[in-house]
């Protein structure tokens, strides 16, 4: 029962305004006997729809991967987060997400959070040690 814009903000983490990274839902859709083909169809033409898209990502609070669904029925931060997606996609500063293996091959990202880990945890001291290694991990990766 909290409103945004009054008992909170929606803003992108900072130094970050004008990129998205994304991730996605997913609906998997399996080779089915031909008598349930038109059922997995109408399930699939529904939730691309429009009108689907509006209520599941009301519900969840995300974003719709559509970028033609209207804000209508959607908060402020739903409404903000709607035209960010808009804004970055347009503007070529929208990144698929690493940790959901979207911002790159499973090796290179693997080798990212390889370094990243080690940093964090104390196995590599400085910064300037981290970049090395990490250069070093993404040219073995490829």
């Amino acid at each position: 029962k909290k409103t945004p814009d009054t008992d909170f903000l929606c803003y992108r983490f900072p130094g970050t305004d004008g990129s998205v990274v994304y991730n996605s839902d997913m609906f998997g859709m399996f080779n089915v006997p031909d008598d349930r083909k038109a059922a997995q169809v109408a399930l699939a033409t529904a939730t691309l729809s429009k009108s689907f898209q509006s209520a599941f990502n009301v519900v969840k609070g995300s974003v719709p991967a559509r970028t033609d669904v209207p804000d209508t029925d959607f908060d402020a931060c739903g409404k903000k987060g709607i035209a960010d997606l808009k804004a970055a996609n347009e503007g070529g500063t929208l990144f698929g997400s690493l940790a959901q293996g979207y911002g790159a091959p499973p090796a290179i990202a693997n080798a990212y959070k390889d370094v990243v880990s080690k940093f964090v945890h104390g196995q590599i001291k400085t910064s300037d040690e981290a970049v090395t290694q990490l250069v070093q991990a993404i040219d073995d990766a490829r």
